[in-house]
């Protein structure tokens, strides 16, 4: 196995990826603009209707389970150094950054859900630093606002008990449930990216205690934006532009779950 560090903190080798291996986005302006408030829109990448053909290459089901209520632009912000020690923290000082390519490019938010006990979350797009190419800058704001739609998707399924999923095949499953199958899935391969390679321990496994939780929801939000992009940076040529050449049974679960009704 390749050896994964807490480097997948730092997009350097993403951005250099990113620029070299043409990958691309779907054509974003034959889209709708997205249903959702967006605010301090100067500081995001991308339009918003870029952002609404990105929320809607999440198919119906997903769409209507997401609890996305608004968008908002963050100003220029990086993983401080104190995130090596295994939690990831942000600072908008460059000179305490782990590097200057150590950004951040996206975070959801839960504060109004834990002020109001309703499920709700608000996605944070961080504006990038003007030393990355345009077309860099889109790939990596499109990378991290699906991930973070992701997020608004799995994070019921994850705390509230009563979130159940009927699955294409008929079958219901807890979220809960849902959640730890495939982390028995993910763990028989490395992780899907760079950036998840920082959620897993030296033998492969997702970080445990009070961090499996995240440890899971960050490799499968990932996982989810392979899906619906078709790409993912992993330091592994023949895979980075077929996520899934060697997990096929990840992409056949990602595509149920992102599928699966809520069993009301």
């Amino acid at each position: 196995m390749t050896d994964y560090k807490l480097s997948g903190l730092d997009m350097a080798e993403t951005i250099s990826w990113y620029s070299n291996s043409e990958v691309i986005l779907p054509p974003l302006f034959l889209g709708h603009n997205l249903a959702k408030s967006v605010e301090n829109k100067e500081l995001i990448e991308l339009s918003r209707r870029d952002l609404g053909t990105l929320f809607d290459l999440f198919p119906v089901n997903s769409r209507s389970r997401s609890i996305l209520r608004k968008v908002v632009g963050q100003p220029t912000t990086w993983f401080d150094k104190a995130s090596l020690d295994g939690k990831p923290t942000p600072t908008t000082d460059e000179s305490n950054a782990i590097s200057p390519t150590a950004i951040i490019p996206s975070y959801i938010d839960y504060r109004e859900w834990q002020k109001t006990g309703i499920p709700t979350a608000d996605i944070w797009l961080y504006k990038l630093p003007g030393s990355i190419p345009p077309n860099v800058r889109r790939l990596i704001t499109a990378e991290g606002f699906v991930h973070e739609v992701s997020h608004s998707v799995v994070q019921p399924a994850l705390y509230v008990d009563s979130h159940n999923l009927r699955f294409p095949d008929g079958r219901i499953v807890n979220g809960l449930e849902a959640m730890l199958e495939f982390a028995k899935l993910a763990e028989q391969h490395p992780p899907i990216s760079h950036y998840a390679s920082a959620y897993r321990t030296t033998d492969n496994k997702f970080k445990g205690g009070d961090n499996q939780g995240t440890a899971i929801s960050e490799e499968f939000c990932e996982t989810v934006a392979a899906h619906l992009l078709g790409f993912a940076f992993c330091r592994d040529e023949q895979r980075g532009k077929n996520p899934f050449a060697d997990r096929p049974k990840i992409k056949s679960f990602v595509a149920s779950f992102l599928n699966a009704e809520l069993v009301t």
